[in-house]
Parts: structure tokens; sequence; C-alpha cells
């Protein structure tokens, strides 16, 4: 466990905050995106619309993806909890 200044600790937050809602509007773009982009085209796949199949399967794969990125590259251990002999 890493030992953080309150304002590293705060920056640290902040940090984790920002990429997990780039991921999330990344996986949200993808998953509206494909679907407008493959509606009405007439092909399936897995026995369903090919939006719906890559809408939904390529969203859960790069969910999946971003979770395991953001846990070794961004996300970081620490106590957030104020050490007893730290001044406030």
């Amino acid at each position: 466990m890493e030992k953080f200044s309150k304002e590293e600790k705060h920056a640290q937050c902040v940090k984790e905050i920002k990429s997990t809602l780039i991921a999330g509007g990344i996986c949200c773009l993808w998953h509206i995106g494909t679907a407008f982009v493959l509606n009405g085209k007439g092909i399936y796949f897995l026995g369903m619309p090919a939006w719906f199949s890559v809408s939904v399967f390529g969203t859960i794969v790069l969910s999946i993806a971003s979770v395991i990125i953001l846990a070794k590259k961004v996300f970081k251990d620490f106590d957030y909890d104020e050490e007893k002999g730290e001044e406030k």
C-alpha cells in the first residue's frame, strides 16, 4: 500500500474518476454507435441481427478490457482514511 499526502490522495481519486468516466463513455459510444450503423443492414450473426450481436457482445468485451486496463494502469492501492499522527 502506497503512502500519499492528502493532496496526492485527492489527485489520485480524481484521476481514477476521470479514467472510469472516459472508459464508460467509450463503452456507451460503442454500444449506441454500432447499433445505429448496423441497424437495417440485414446481416445476421449468431441468429440475431448484427447490430444487436456486435453492440451487446462488443460492449461486454470492451468493458471487461477497460476494467483490466484501469486496474493495472490507473488504480492505486492506498488508504484514504486519515492516519492518527497526521494533522488535519
